[in-house]
């Protein structure tokens, strides 16, 4: 396959992954927002977490709420659970790797929160965990996965169903879908 044909390849599979999320869950998607809205007015947070390269991905997704997307407005209570290198270091030296995210979870969130989770292709202890401990802690639990994701589904309050094999393909979907919940929850916070 020539350079062109990859480039043409890649921008068609791009386009057909956010249509066929977007397009089929946009009613989902504005409900989430409405949700994270009414939770900050509450007093509430937004928790995002992922494991491997998803855990990169819920910083920069917590960071556009921290800081801005598209206006200068105050930051907004979203924190990733991804960042802290010397709780992850401990645990694993005491063979508890898998309660890195739950821990940080349970020391901060109450009831009513929100967990936005970015799963990969693989089932990951560090997710069951963490989704357990939401669960629990009767936080509002919000799945964003590939299609056919080994993460049970069925107790959550929002499901995104990502339909894509690549790796690739699913990072710059949950990249636009962290840009556009920004986007929504700045719209109707600020009138933007």
């Amino acid at each position: 396959m020539q350079r062109q044909e990859k480039i043409a390849q890649a921008v068609q599979d791009h386009v057909r992954v956010l249509e066929n999320i977007f397009e089929r869950q946009s009613d989902e998607m504005t409900g989430f927002a409405e949700r994270v809205v009414e939770t900050f007015h509450q007093g509430g947070r937004l928790y995002v977490v992922g494991s491997g390269p998803m855990a990169a991905l819920a910083n920069l997704m917590s960071s556009l709420f921290l800081n801005r997307l598209n206006l200068e407005r105050p930051s907004l209570p979203v924190l990733s659970l991804c960042n802290d290198t010397t709780l992850a270091l401990s645990l694993a030296r005491d063979g508890q790797s898998a309660q890195f995210l739950s821990r940080q979870l349970r020391a901060q969130a109450v009831e009513g929160n929100i967990l936005l989770v970015l799963a990969g292709f693989d089932r990951d202890p560090l997710l069951d965990e963490v989704l357990k401990a939401a669960r629990q802690l009767e936080c509002v639990v919000v799945l964003a996965a590939p299609e056919g994701s080994a993460l049970l589904k069925d107790s959550v309050d929002f499901y995104f169903r990502f339909d894509c094999s690549s790796i690739t393909r699913l990072m710059e979907a949950y990249l636009f879908f962290g840009d556009l919940l920004c986007e929504l929850v700045e719209g109707e916070l600020f009138g933007f």
